[in-house]
């Protein structure tokens, strides 16, 4: 009976890891599977539009920005919460969605950025290089698609092989199209709540990221200490982020209505 009982145990043990590895799998393809929402969102009206349908162009122009632009920050943001995460939890099961995130964010600002320039001909008169350097939104928005551009090209293990140490030093990039996607923001919309959304969801990212708070949290999480200052932490960063995210996340649910039912608002 004792050598039943022996075996008994690394068999729950492997079962229970078995168990997490394929949550962890099922998590991962549903975060992967939210990536195809910007594009399903605004499917109906570039079809519309590519058929030549009446008003089709203009449904696309007015829905470009509010689906497509919310949506790229919305990727972003999640990307950026990968390591946070990671920090406050110690799951790993995520991890490699910050990669997907990365490349789906530049793809749906490429997106994005492609049918701006095709479409908005009759709000931004003259050549594309006229749209954006006549706007100094659409300056800071075109300089942050086109800074994805190194951290997409190196989001690979043969590129973080070749490059050594100065992997790191291109990916830090993220950080600045992180300052460049709120200078969008800002000139886009002032200090308006998209803004100021956008700031809240940024500020609990930013603080988990701080050296000496990643240094403190980890070093508790892996002991088992300062288990309430960690759960009150834990509670206003989330309660912050959550300020932010859920209108944003409201927003894009809104509009990608709109545009999938070709009724989009125009200003």
């Amino acid at each position: 009976m004792s050598t039943d009982r022996a075996h008994a145990y690394p068999v729950q043990t492997l079962s229970g890891q078995r168990r997490s590895l394929d949550y962890g799998r099922v998590g991962v393809w549903f975060f992967r599977a939210l990536l195809l929402i910007p594009f399903v969102l605004m499917a109906p009206e570039v079809v519309s539009a590519s058929l030549g349908r009446p008003d089709g162009v203009a449904n696309v122009s007015a829905s470009t920005a509010d689906v497509l632009g919310t949506s790229t920050f919305l990727i972003f943001i999640l990307m950026l919460a990968v390591t946070p995460i990671e920090t406050m939890t110690g799951w790993r099961w995520h991890v490699v969605l910050r990669r997907d995130y990365g490349i789906a964010m530049f793809a749906t600002a490429a997106f994005d950025l492609t049918l701006a320039a095709i479409t908005t001909d009759d709000t931004f008169p003259g050549t594309v290089l006229t749209h954006i350097g006549g706007h100094t939104f659409l300056l800071a928005g075109t300089l942050s698609t086109l800074l994805l551009i190194p951290l997409v090209a190196t989001a690979n293990r043969p590129a973080q092989r070749w490059l050594g140490r100065h992997w790191k030093a291109i990916q830090r990039l993220t950080y600045v199209v992180w300052g460049t996607v709120l200078l969008h923001l800002l000139l886009l919309f002032g200090l308006s709540t998209i803004f100021l959304y956008a700031v809240a969801v940024s500020i609990p990212l930013a603080v988990i990221r701080i050296p000496s708070v990643r240094r403190w949290w980890t070093s508790a999480r892996r002991t088992g200490g300062r288990r309430v200052a960690r759960a009150v932490a834990a509670v206003a960063l989330v309660a912050v982020f959550s300020a932010g995210f859920v209108p944003l996340a409201n927003e894009l649910a809104q509009k990608g209505f709109a545009a999938v039912t070709q009724h989009p608002a125009r200003d």
